[in-house]
């Protein structure tokens, strides 16, 4: 997987500098990159560019029962005579 991601559209960052938003949208301040630019991909998740890639599903496993310890409790020998 690369570690940059190529931009498609200039995308501008809000006054706070926590979302990416389009061209034209009213909250623009910041230009964060144009069309052509390359990204980091940790940058392009940041801002919810890019959708999360979906984990690996683990492999499943047969669920197998322990067998229980063995017993190393001894029983005790009566001391009172018969």
């Amino acid at each position: 997987m690369s570690e940059r991601v190529r931009v498609d559209r200039r995308l501008y960052l809000t006054e706070d500098r926590e979302r990416a938003v389009p061209d034209g949208d009213p909250e623009a301040r910041f230009l964060l990159c144009t069309p052509g630019d390359e990204m980091l991909r940790s940058d392009a998740l940041r801002y919810g560019l890019l959708a999360e890639p979906e984990p690996e599903p683990e492999p499943e496993v047969e669920a197998k029962q322990a067998a229980p310890p063995a017993n190393k409790a001894r029983g005790r020998a009566s001391t009172k005579g018969a």
